[in-house]
Parts: C-alpha cells; structure tokens; sequence
C-alpha cells in the first residue's frame, strides 16, 4: 500500500535560467515515469498552485512504500537532479509526506502527547 509520499516543491525560477527550468521538467518527469514503470514509486502527481502569495508555487506529489521511496531519495540519479534543481529553482524543496495507515499512526501517537 502507497503510504508514504514525497512533496517535491519550489518557489519559481532562478531568474535567467529559464531554459534549463523547461529541461530539468521535462527531465524530471522522465524519470518518475520510469520509476513508476519500474515499480518504485505508486504514482506521481504534479500540482501548479494559483496565485496566493506565498513561497511555494508548484510540486509534484509522488506516492508509494517508504523503503522504496527511501532507496529512490539516496540514489544518485535522484541526488543530481536535486542539485541542479537546486541550482534552477528558488525554494526547492523535497519532504516526506505521510498517507493512509502511516497518517493515521502519525495522529493517534499526536494525541498520546
């Protein structure tokens, strides 16, 4: 079961690095494609965010079993990206996100403290 995730965020484009924002995309979603392919993520989701003010503009969810998600975040592959992501985008973000049974855990264990 797909219960833990990933949000990969960011804020907006370095400015002047616009083309190499449109390559890493098209780049990025390669690899998730394939990563679902090959059955290491469940899925994955991008998210444009409208207008609002605030410092995260867009991300793309991806979902699916934690040591997996574990194995994906600690491969090179995915170490390069986040650098050049890094290097392209203001506030570029990865976080563990956290779904289903594992939320559910998260919460009964808030409520004990």
């Amino acid at each position: 079961m797909a219960d833990a995730g990933l949000l990969i965020g960011w804020n907006r484009v370095v400015p002047g690095r616009d083309p190499q924002a449109v390559e890493l995309w098209g780049e990025m979603l390669q690899y998730l494609v394939r990563l679902h392919a090959e059955g290491h993520i469940a899925s994955f989701e991008p998210v444009l965010l409208g207008a609002y003010g605030g410092s995260l503009n867009g991300f793309v969810l991806v979902r699916g079993v934690q040591d997996k998600l574990d194995d994906v975040r600690n491969s090179e592959e995915f170490l390069q990206l986040n650098i050049r992501a890094n290097k392209t985008l203001e506030g570029f973000l990865v976080v563990r996100a956290h779904f289903g049974s594992d939320a559910a855990r998260i919460l009964r264990l808030y409520g004990t403290v």
